[in-house]
């Protein structure tokens, strides 16, 4: 793999125009900076754990840290007990080395924005700073996987989620994607009667699924398992079930209760409402045709940080810690296409540059005295701005003055051409031609 990247590297690079260039900008020779992008595993845990705080945050009212009370003291047995529930899954399901390539895509809507700049711009920036840009933005790239051919992968053609076994993604569809099929209605009808000595809770979620000895109550819990916890074992996930003996919250899923929802085909408005089983009957006969085999996929960033498969997303988070550091990837898909969009791509100082105008050396004694002028100033004073060449040829120029724009109107002719370079941070530079290697 690192022999076929280092390949496509020198064949890539080869095809980009080498020019000297009098001044390269010193920030040209370092290499990104470090990106502040979320370094941290998406597994069900953490979700669980982000979904458990996020409840916190939105139902307590903030207080002042002098204010909030000491945690209480936590008994050694129930510490242990909560170790023993956590150990199963960790266990259960160890990370592998799968034998898959992960490489990175611009997604288009955020390239097309880059593009647009650059030609506004008409300025010329390093390729591997644009790289890092978007692949530090979770809206910014794709991730696509690359398998062996004995290697199945099965993807989601809804959302292009993907997964190793067939049955999990099927279940993925039926919690996530029945409402994109089915148009959901509510109605209220009258709240359950009878004693209730106590409510059982998801301790996960918070949701409420109802007296034990109610009815709905495994039907409810088979339903948030399925849509949110598949990837668990139901008789593990039970053990997150608490039953409360609590009147409010008795009451209150007593008022949830009175929600009636059923499902109607969205293609079909005039078909026959169903409840939530029968729509899932109904919705399980179609979900293969939206299940797709593949050994090449492509997601969208977004949804490969919301795997459940951990060692699948380990590959995938591992390949994205090495690509943060190092673009090279999605450096290589970019110099595609920024030439698919006729762009130019030049190196100077063993730094890409890109720019959408070519890059056109030009001899000062070619030209006329006004423009021979500004070319002789760049050449002997490389890496100056629209500033310093306005202090220095013309002083006595208010820089915001007719006479001012006037004269760096040559200026603004040179760059049009590609005889001076502007970098995106306003420093110039002329290009000397193509280096002759030795």
């Amino acid at each position: 793999m690192e022999d076929k990247s280092k390949m496509q590297s020198e064949n890539s690079s080869s095809r980009d125009l080498v020019l000297d260039l009098n001044f390269v900008p010193q920030w040209a020779r370092k290499p990104p900076g470090e990106s502040h992008y979320a370094q941290k595993e998406y597994t069900a845990e953490t979700a669980a754990g982000e979904e458990r705080r996020e409840r916190s945050r939105t139902s307590r009212p903030e207080r002042r840290r002098d204010d909030r009370a000491r945690p209480p003291r936590r008994d050694p047995k129930d510490q242990h007990e909560r170790n023993e529930r956590s150990r199963p899954l960790r266990e259960r399901e160890p990370i592998e080395e799968l034998p898959i390539d992960v490489s990175f895509l611009p997604e288009q809507k955020r390239l097309a924005s880059l593009v647009r700049q650059i030609h506004h711009s008409r300025r010329a920036y390093p390729l591997m700073d644009l790289a890092n840009l978007l692949i530090s933005d979770p809206e910014g790239y794709l991730v696509k996987i690359e398998a062996d051919n004995e290697f199945k992968l099965f993807q989601c053609k809804q959302c292009k989620t993907v997964s190793r076994s067939e049955e999990e993604l099927r279940l993925h569809i039926l919690g996530e994607h029945l409402s994109d099929f089915y148009e959901e209605e509510e109605s209220l009808s009258d709240p359950p009667s009878g004693s209730f000595p106590g409510v059982a809770r998801c301790r996960i979620t918070g949701i409420l699924l109802g007296p034990p000895n109610h009815h709905s109550y495994i039907e409810k819990l088979n339903e948030l398992h399925q849509s949110r916890f598949a990837h668990i074992p139901f008789e593990e996930y039970k053990r997150n079930i608490e039953v409360l003996k609590d009147e409010e919250l008795i009451e209150q899923w007593k008022e949830e209760s009175r929600k009636l929802v059923v499902y109607r085909l969205k293609s079909d408005p005039e078909a026959e409402p169903m409840d939530r089983r029968r729509a899932e009957l109904a919705f399980s006969e179609t979900i293969d045709g939206l299940i797709e085999t593949v050994h090449r996929a492509v997601m969208p960033a977004r949804t490969a940080q919301q795997l459940k498969d951990r060692s699948l997303m380990h590959t995938i988070h591992r390949a994205w810690s090495k690509e943060n550091r190092f673009p090279l990837t999605m450096s290589f898909a970019m110099r595609a296409a920024f030439r698919h969009m006729h762009l130019h791509l030049f190196k100077a100082g063993k730094v890409s540059f890109v720019t959408h105008i070519k890059p056109h050396p030009v001899r000062p004694e070619d030209t006329v005295p006004n423009i021979a002028e500004v070319l002789n100033f760049l050449g002997q004073n490389p890496g100056s701005t629209r500033q310093h060449l306005l202090e220095v040829l013309y002083p006595k120029f208010d820089p915001k003055s007719k006479e001012a724009m006037e004269a760096l109107q040559p200026l603004s002719w040179l760059i049009e051409r590609g005889h001076i370079i502007e970098f995106f941070n306003g420093t110039l530079s002329i290009p000397l031609g193509r280096r002759v290697k030795a």
